[in-house]
């Protein structure tokens, strides 16, 4: 039996779709929340376990019988508003985790992390796997608590737990069922076709295929060294990239796109944060977001593609898929004949 947590997420619906494909004889567990949505998985027999990661006891008989588990659940928070759930899900689950694949003696753990739970190096330095957590002074809560949640998993390894790591960048890509904050992103820029003049930022960040990391997560499981962590990027992508990208994948004509000042765009996150709160709307442009996209972006997948045969497919192909995929859900409008 194999178990995935976070299955009705970005990455575990497209995973769970995957592990169905390549080994249809055995059956594939997911973790479910009472009255999660299930359409994503129409067709599919699945063994559905309701309960909730921050339980013990549900964990340890979730994971009771699985000889591999892939571990997804986990909150993202770009505002942050919960920071108390944020450490009960990403930490004390992944704790559950831990402690339950040690005692079932499961043949493996892919504990999926964060590149956000490795070190910001300065001047656009490679980011690279690493082994010691957690890593001081990181930017949020998020990020300290999956830099945390990663050494548990180290801690299980010393304990004799057979697992690997893996580090995505920024997700993106077709099956959002949830829709991500990049993916509400990539809707609104669709409506906004027929602007001649659009204003952008110099922000930056490196975006990956959701369906090339299930790809290494795979890999990872099937070939990666034990005790080992794998960074899964994809490409480094400006924000003026993501305008034409966008309009490129729907074939609309390209705008002039101006960049409006750092101190303007820091001061207008601050206001549409606040400004969504109020209306306890998800923020997409968030001070945290802004930080994330003035940092490093160069994260390095030298290691997965040597190791796992990793690669990253060309991001206008993601955003292309992406697109007709939104359509497909009556997310995007499509052209009329």
């Amino acid at each position: 039996m194999i178990l995935v947590t976070g299955a009705t997420g970005h990455i575990g619906n497209v995973l769970v779709r995957e592990l169905h494909l390549r080994y249809p004889e055995e059956t594939i567990r997911v973790l479910l929340m009472p009255g999660e949505k299930l359409d994503m998985f129409h067709g599919l027999t699945l063994d559905l376990f309701y309960g909730d990661i921050r339980n013990q006891a549900d964990v340890h008989q979730m994971v009771s019988g699985a000889r591999l588990v892939f571990h997804l659940a986990g909150l993202v928070d770009i505002a942050p508003r919960h920071p108390g759930l944020l450490e009960q899900v990403n930490v004390g689950g992944t704790a559950n985790i831990v402690s339950a694949c040690l005692a079932s003696g499961v043949q493996r753990l892919v504990y999926v992390s964060s590149v956000h739970a490795l070190p910001d190096l300065p001047d656009d330095q490679p980011i690279v796997e690493i082994k010691d957590f957690p890593v001081p002074d990181l930017l949020g809560p998020y990020a300290q608590t999956k830099s945390a949640a990663t050494a548990l998993v180290y801690e299980g390894i010393a304990q004799g737990l057979d697992a690997v790591v893996v580090f995505p960048t920024g997700i993106i890509g077709p099956f959002d069922y949830r829709s991500s904050p990049m993916g509400r992103l990539f809707r609104y820029l669709s409506t906004q076709g027929w602007l001649k003049l659009v204003m952008s930022f110099k922000g930056a960040y490196n975006f990956v295929d959701v369906r090339d990391v299930v790809n290494g997560l795979l890999a990872a499981a099937e070939k990666g060294r034990s005790g080992e962590g794998y960074i899964l990027s994809g490409h480094r992508m400006t924000m003026r990239e993501t305008i034409r990208l966008v309009r490129q994948a729907l074939n609309q004509r390209q705008p002039r796109i101006f960049l409006a000042p750092t101190w303007l765009v820091r001061a207008a996150a601050w206001l549409t944060g606040g400004f969504c709160r109020l209306l306890r709307i998800k923020p997409v442009f968030t001070p945290y977001s802004v930080a994330v996209l003035f940092s490093n972006a160069n994260a390095s997948c030298e290691k997965a593609a040597r190791e796992l045969g990793y690669q990253p497919r060309p991001l206008i192909e993601t955003l292309r898929d992406t697109m007709d995929w939104m359509k497909e859900v009556g997310w995007v409008k499509k052209p009329k004949n």
